[in-house]
């Protein structure tokens, strides 16, 4: 069964359509709970029996994908002699960061599990998924400092671009702020992470970082969900209060663009 599950969760990562209630038996059968598989996929069906599946927490998927490798041989070695090393999530894990006092990138990383820090960090720690933004820190510092009411100097800036920062390794390093944000780009994107890190620091959650005039800038970015994407917000209700503000934004917004297009026509 082990090989079957693993070669549908090959598909899902190759983005290739799949028979995903076919899947969820297996899945169930093996052990994992229905409502772990639901916070981890999202489905759309194209026809009978295929489903296009998106992978919402990179880290659980990656567990799931370890979890039933067919080869003997474990770990990133292992799929690499099957010729496939990016199925496997690397042994070890690092974090990029940057500060006032410490404009040149500084990098942790784990030996062994340990983290490994290259210096003394600061007590605010924001996660910066727009890498554009983690480069522009003479911009993004002031602007953070400005929302919440902190000195510059105490605030770490830690890149967060791609999925990376969701690896549970990350989670003892994360969790040695005083207090962590996300600084994510407001769409559905940024709530997957931010749903994928509230999970992983479930004891110390992390707090989405939302600007005041978030609502303006929407409107202004003529944002505007899709069918798919709206289905797919509904799932992220509930994280925190700052994301269902945001949700209803995104949703009243959206929902004005439709309108003002409609009567343009």
């Amino acid at each position: 069964m082990s090989s079957v599950i693993y070669r549908y969760l090959d598909k899902i990562q190759s983005r290739q359509p799949i028979n995903f209630d076919a899947l969820i038996a297996k899945l169930l059968a093996a052990g994992v709970a229905r409502v772990d598989i639901s916070r981890i996929f999202f489905s759309k069906k194209i026809r009978k029996n295929s489903y296009h599946v998106e992978v919402l927490l990179s880290a659980e998927f990656d567990e799931l994908l370890m979890r039933f490798r067919p080869s003997d041989v474990g770990g990133r070695v292992g799929a690499a002699i099957e010729g496939n090393s990016h199925r496997i999530g690397v042994s070890e894990s690092l974090l990029m960061f940057r500060s006032f006092q410490y404009r040149h990138p500084a990098v942790a990383v784990t030996e062994a599990g340990a983290w490994v820090l290259p210096r003394v960090l600061g007590k605010v720690g924001v996660i910066v998924e727009n890498l554009e933004n983690f480069l522009r820190v003479d911009e993004t510092l002031p602007f953070i400092a400005e929302i919440l009411a902190v000195t510059i100097s105490d605030i770490e800036l830690i890149s967060g671009s791609g999925n990376q920062v969701t690896n549970r390794l990350n989670a003892k390093m994360l969790g040695l702020f005083d207090r962590l944000y996300c600084l994510f780009d407001v769409d559905i994107g940024g709530l997957r992470m931010f749903a994928s890190l509230t999970i992983l620091l479930h004891d110390k959650p992390p707090i989405f970082l939302v600007p005041p005039d978030v609502r303006e800038r929407l409107a202004q970015s003529k944002y505007a969900l899709t069918d798919q994407q709206r289905q797919e917000v509904i799932k992220y209700q509930g994280l925190s209060p700052e994301t269902d503000q945001l949700i209803q934004f995104m949703r009243e917004t959206s929902k004005v663009l439709e309108q003002e297009t409609y009567l343009g026509q």
